[in-house]
């Protein structure tokens, strides 16, 4: 129970630690880097080696090519989403042509525009590109949930099961103000997820030094803790199957 207790406290304190000056979206490298935070226990640091950080590939890219939406609404919605689906999200001017979509360096574009000819939404998730147009929505509620709607369609997810998703019938701009989120539902981050790597786009890998380090993705070592970990699952790989990892896990003896 004792030793229970202890590893609950270690891994509450790496948390904690690591949740406190966490990078934004996208600021990090491509490569795996030690993310820097507040002081970790030496004891978290001796058996995990600290927490790491490595940025997922590609990226959703969203255009904005209008005025009546605030671009400080839009950042802010897209970082919500960025920080749900720990994957890299990029928020750009530009202009709208649906015969050249104009963001040929993303994975997945959502562009915002602003056509009263065109329907609140276009889709177009074969080419991995969708279209919200705001004419209506100016309301903030409804762009958050329209956005999250258009960009969840256009990224695989087409239906929830969960009534609060924002994944209901929808055919005005009126029934959006009907909807109880604009939430990406557990059912809807799967499938998105799942349509997201297909394209190219994979998630942020936080971890411990020591998981990293088994896993084959850890950056090289910056301290002695980190070097101690190295070398010891270098060894054990390098001795091979017939001799597995035997590092017990961390809080463990």
């Amino acid at each position: 129970m004792k030793r229970t207790i202890v590893t609950i406290a270690m891994t509450t304190l790496a948390v904690a630690a690591f949740a406190g000056d966490r990078p934004h979206e996208g600021s990090a490298g491509d490569r795996p880097q030690t993310v820097a935070r507040r002081a970790i226990p030496e004891a978290v640091l001796k058996k995990t080696g600290g927490i790491v950080e490595k940025r997922g590939e590609g990226k959703v890219v969203v255009v904005n090519c209008q005025e009546k939406i605030p671009e400080s609404l839009v950042k802010e919605r897209v970082a919500r989403l960025a920080h749900l689906l720990k994957c890299t999200f990029e928020v750009r001017r530009g202009t709208w042509d649906i015969a050249a979509p104009n963001a040929p360096d993303a994975n997945i574009a959502i562009y915002v525009i602003d056509d009263p000819r065109l329907p609140m939404s276009l889709v177009a998730a074969e080419s991995g590109w969708g279209a919200i147009n705001v004419p209506g929505l100016e309301q903030g509620e409804r762009f958050s949930r329209e956005l999250t709607r258009v960009f969840a369609l256009t990224a695989g997810a087409m239906c929830s099961i969960n009534i609060h998703s924002p994944m209901q019938p929808v055919s005005r701009v009126e029934d959006l103000d009907r909807l109880l989120s604009d939430n990406i539902m557990r059912d809807m981050i799967d499938a998105i997820r799942r349509n997201m790597k297909a394209r190219g786009i994979t998630q942020t890998m936080i971890s411990s030094y020591l998981k990293a380090c088994e896993q084959g993705w850890a950056p090289a070592p910056t301290n002695d803790y980190q070097r101690a970990i190295w070398e010891k699952v270098k060894a054990d790989k390098e001795r091979g199957p017939t001799n597995p990892i035997t590092i017990p896990p961390p809080g463990r003896k």
